[in-house]
């Protein structure tokens, strides 16, 4: 294989991983404050109508992630999970996008 195409194929893997990571943080993150916060994950759940929402839930979830709250816990798992959160999709788009500039240059060498 020619190096252009190894690199192509690693720069795709890499954007997929850290998307991949990026869902996965929140999950961890979710899953340490419902185990050692249950107060506190109440209060995300029933926020509106008092009744558990998927779809609500996620949003609230990533609303408390954007926000400097999990600073207050004073809790060095959920600051990693959520420094990952943040982090993760400003490695994945540089990589999307370098593949497909890789690729366009590709089409366009003809």
């Amino acid at each position: 294989m020619q190096t252009t195409v190894i690199f192509y194929l690693l720069l795709l893997l890499g954007a997929i991983a850290f998307f991949v990571l990026h869902f996965i943080a929140q999950w961890r993150f979710t899953a340490v404050l419902r185990k050692r916060y249950p107060e506190h994950w109440k209060t995300i759940v029933e926020a509106d109508t008092g009744r558990p929402n998927g779809m609500a839930n996620w949003l609230r979830v990533r609303r408390v992630l954007r926000s400097d709250a999990p600073a207050l816990f004073d809790d060095a798992t959920l600051t990693r999970w959520q420094g990952w959160w943040q982090r993760t999709p400003w490695l994945a788009w540089p990589c999307w996008f370098a593949a497909m500039a890789l690729q366009w240059w590709a089409i366009k060498q003809g």
